[in-house]
């Protein structure tokens, strides 16, 4: 098991993270349980998603973001229709703020969307921060599901020009080439909105669901 110096891994996040200044749960698929899904169904967030979300509100400090793809099936090329991502990130000081224990899940910034016939996600947000005090690169958490696939959790998204994203993590631990890729290139129009854009190729989930 690698150790956590400048850089971070999946495996030893879960591991430490109940010793972190920030606080955060190990989240597999144990962790999505029929409590969660209840939770989710009672505050209408399984309802009617549709391929579009904003998270935040207009009045939420930080960078706008907007970050859109293509979910696509097994084979990396055929848009999958019906495939749900949810996604879950810190606010702009890099902070957690939940009503629901230590569900970091339904952290106050967290949102979903489904995937029509073409494949397509969008979702409006703020460039989260890194934790503070630490040297884990700012990112944004992500599970993804479809009609005959476990949900399973992706790479987290992270950011192209982090200081905490070095050569060696970057080899290790962040997959994936051109648009696949987790690391995203963020581009900055005329409107002030950072925009970036990953495509997301589905996987059948064994075991635990949470990759190392």
């Amino acid at each position: 098991v690698l150790k956590m110096k400048d850089e971070f891994t999946r495996r030893n996040f879960l591991k430490l993270a109940s010793s972190a200044v920030v606080l955060i749960p190990a989240i597999g698929a144990s962790a999505f349980t029929a409590c969660s899904r209840e939770k989710a169904l009672a505050s209408g967030e399984t309802k009617a998603l549709g391929p579009k979300a904003t998270i935040v509100s207009d009045k939420e400090p930080g960078e706008t973001l907007i970050v859109s793809g293509t979910i696509f099936a097994l084979d990396g090329k055929t848009p999958l229709e019906g495939a749900t991502l949810w996604v879950y990130q810190t606010d702009a000081t890099g902070v957690y703020s939940t009503s629901s224990g230590q569900d970091q899940r339904y952290t106050r910034i967290h949102g979903q969307v489904r995937t029509g016939a073409d494949g397509r996600y969008e979702f409006r947000t703020i460039k989260p921060a890194s934790y503070p005090g630490r040297t884990i690169p700012a990112h944004i958490h992500g599970f993804v599901s479809a009609p005959g696939f476990r949900e399973y959790w992706i790479d987290d998204y992270v950011f192209e020009g982090d200081p905490f994203i070095t050569e060696d993590a970057r080899k290790r631990h962040y997959r994936g080439e051109g648009t696949f890729a987790s690391v995203l290139k963020l581009t900055k129009a005329s409107d002030g909105v950072l925009r970036g854009v990953r495509d997301i190729q589905i996987e059948r989930c064994t075991n635990n669901c949470v990759r190392s």
